[in-house]
C-alpha cells in the first residue's frame, strides 16, 4: 500500500531530474513496475529512506523481467535490468534537494544515461540506495515515466541551496575485447575507464553547512561480441 502523500500548504517543488532512454526496450518494463511503487511514497521527517525496502526484490514472480545489467566489468541480461535507472534519477533529484544522501555507489561501468559520478547503483537485498530526510516536512516522491524518459520530482520544504561542480575525468584505463555466448550475452562496443569527483556544497542564508566530495573510479567497458 503507497503511502499516503502530504497535502500540506507548505508542501513545494524542491527538486527534479529526468532521465532518458529508448521506448521499447525490455528494461522499460522493469523501470514502470519501481516507477509506479515508487510514486506517491512520502518519507517522514528524520527518517531514512531505503530504495530496497520500498521497491522490494526484482523477481519474475513480480513482473520483472530480463534486461541489461551491469555484472562486474560486463553488461549482462539479469530480471530486473534498467531499475538502476530509476534510482539513479532519484539520486539525482535527492542530490539537487540537498538531502542527507547516506549509502550510495555508483555502477563499475559508466553509464551515459546519468551525470559522470552522480549516480546509484541497486542490486536486491545487498546493494541499497539509502538517505535521510534531514528537513522539518515530510518529503512526498513523485515518479512520472513517458514513452521515453522517467522524471523524479520531489516535494516538501528546502533546508539548503545546492551548489555542485564536477571535475575533468582523469586516470584513463584502456578497454579490451572479449566475446560470449547464450542468452545473457549483451553486445558493448567498449568504453575506456575513467575517474572522477564531483562536490556538492550546502548553503543556508548565504554559509556553507557543509561540502561533500563524492569519488568515482568507472571500469572500462570491454569491446564484446556475442557468437552463437
Amino acid at each position: 500500500m503507497k503511502a499516503v502523500p502530504d497535502r500540506g500548504t507548505r508542501a513545494k517543488p524542491m527538486s527534479g531530474y529526468t532521465t532518458w532512454f529508448e521506448p521499447g526496450e525490455p528494461r522499460v518494463r522493469n523501470i514502470a513496475l519501481a516507477t509506479e511503487i515508487l510514486d506517491g511514497h512520502v518519507v517522514a521527517p528524520g527518517t531514512t529512506f531505503s530504495f530496497n525496502d520500498v521497491v522490494g526484490p526484482r523477481t519474475e514472480s513480480r513482473g520483472y523481467v530480463p534486461a541489461p545489467a551491469i555484472m562486474g566489468s560486463r553488461l549482462v541480461n539479469d530480471v530486473g535490468g534498467g531499475v538502476c535507472q530509476v534510482s539513479s534519477t532519484l539520486f539525482n533529484a535527492v542530490f539537487r534537494a540537498g538531502l542527507d544522501i547516506r549509502k550510495a555507489r555508483a555502477h563499475s561501468m559508466y553509464m551515459p544515461e546519468y551525470p559522470e559520478g552522480r549516480e546509484a547503483a541497486v542490486s536486491y537485498p545487498g546493494l541499497d540506495f539509502t538517505w535521510r530526510n534531514d528537513t522539518n516536512r515530510p518529503v512526498r516522491i513523485e515518479a512520472v515515466l513517458t514513452a521515453s524518459s522517467l522524471t523524479v520530482n520531489l516535494w516538501g520544504e528546502r533546508r539548503y541551496r545546492v551548489l555542485s561542480r564536477s571535475s575533468e575525468r582523469y586516470g584513463f584505463t584502456p578497454f579490451s575485447t572479449g566475446s560470449g555466448r547464450g542468452w545473457d550475452c549483451v553486445p558493448t562496443r567498449g568504453r575506456n575507464g575513467f575517474e572522477i569527483d564531483v562536490w556538492r556544497t550546502l548553503l543556508s542564508d548565504g554559509r556553507q553547512v557543509r561540502r561533500e566530495k563524492f569519488h568515482t573510479e568507472y571500469r572500462p567497458q570491454p569491446r564484446v561480441t556475442c557468437l552463437e
